[in-house]
């Protein structure tokens, strides 16, 4: 069994579908090396809880070889013994959406899915947490990626994850590039810290 990875992520998609991504924070102390997956032109992945990184590597090469995320998260699946114990979401740049939350996934463990994000979480201190990130999304205004980064404020200050968070990272692609990418490993306040190394990029 992997080590879990509780962790609260959006993944969502800009209105016109040129830039997508994801965004994630976690007690754990790297989550970017192992939660955030992305491939320019093809979509987006998170995998969580008890994380196989398979899903995130995999999963985007079915997605590059035409299966939309459903086919592709369901093939994945029925491939681990241990699905019960993951929470993956999958994006692609058609707006096409599939998320998992397997039964022995950490409490809380939530999942809302929308016309353009998908938010999961788990070992979460309340299912607020992942309500009020997509509250925050639906309703913020700006860039994409300001957007992202916004949910994770929130959601921290919800409650987040039940140890604290000590990384976040940020994941930011469009038709033919990697647009952002920010990790932030081992920090006392790792979603301020992502905060601060975006708006060095955008100024």
């Amino acid at each position: 069994m992997n080590r879990v990875d509780g962790t609260f992520s959006i993944l969502a998609i800009s209105p016109d579908s040129k830039f997508m991504g994801v965004a994630v924070a976690s007690g754990s102390t790297s989550v970017g090396d192992r939660v955030p997956y992305a491939k320019p032109g093809v979509g987006v992945i998170a995998t969580q809880a008890y994380t196989n990184v398979i899903y995130g590597i995999r999963g985007l090469d079915l997605l590059a070889k035409g299966l939309s995320p459903q086919e592709a998260l369901s093939k994945l699946l029925r491939e681990d013994s241990e699905r019960d114990f993951r929470q993956v979401a999958i994006m692609d740049f058609k707006k096409r959406k599939a998320v998992f939350t397997g039964a022995k996934t950490p409490e809380f463990s939530a999942e809302k899915v929308g016309q353009n994000h998908i938010v999961i979480g788990n070992f979460l201190s309340s299912n607020e947490v992942v309500n009020n990130m997509v509250r925050h999304f639906e309703f913020s205004l700006g860039g994409l990626a300001w957007r992202m980064v916004g949910a994770l404020k929130v959601g921290s200050e919800s409650g987040g994850d039940k140890r604290g968070e000590k990384s976040a990272a940020l994941l930011i692609v469009g038709a033919e590039k990697v647009e952002v990418e920010i990790k932030i490993a081992l920090h006392k306040n790792p979603i301020e810290q992502l905060s601060q190394k975006l708006k060095s990029l955008t100024t």
